[in-house]
């Protein structure tokens, strides 16, 4: 089972503006300090802190990450640091849901980048090697799609709090 953790959008910006971090596309590098070298791919998602205005939970969230995805399928609206569900509005910090890739399942990573358009971390590029194995430049369609992915994580972590 793939390990997942929750990591705030002010954590991750911290961790980019300390080079603590890189990107491609949706995938996150640790750089630096302890489990350098690990990879995360990102989903954007918020932690449900509180409800407001009330101590009912009828949704039972608070506690609880749900991806932006699972946000518009229970039909709740979010908007930076609130989310509202029916009735209930509820208290949220915004951040990203990272699913762990370990180093055995980097083949996976790499596969799954590709089908996306996204290059893999730590994965050579065109004209690049990796060791004695030599890489193939994406698909031009792929490249830009890899290029377009990258520009809205930088986006994302340059413009949102």
């Amino acid at each position: 089972m793939p390990a997942l953790l929750f990591a705030s959008q002010v954590a991750i910006e911290t961790w980019a503006e300390q080079k603590k971090i890189e990107f491609q596309g949706n995938v996150m590098t640790l750089v630096a300090g302890e489990g350098c070298g690990r990879s995360y791919a990102l989903v954007p998602a918020v932690l449900f802190l509180k409800v407001v205005g009330g101590e009912c939970d009828p949704n039972q969230l608070v506690a609880k990450v749900k991806t932006e995805a699972k946000l518009r399928e229970l039909g709740a609206e979010h908007l930076e640091t609130s989310v509202v569900l029916g009735d209930v509005a509820y208290e949220v910090q915004p951040g990203f849901l990272a699913e762990g890739r370990a180093a055995a399942s980097r083949q996976q990573a790499v596969a799954g980048a590709g089908e996306a358009g996204l290059e893999a971390p730590g994965e050579p590029r065109e004209g690049q090697t990796s060791g004695s194995a030599r890489v193939e430049p994406l698909p031009k369609e792929l490249e830009e799609k890899r290029r377009e992915a990258e520009a809205l994580a930088r986006y994302l972590l340059e413009n949102l709090s």
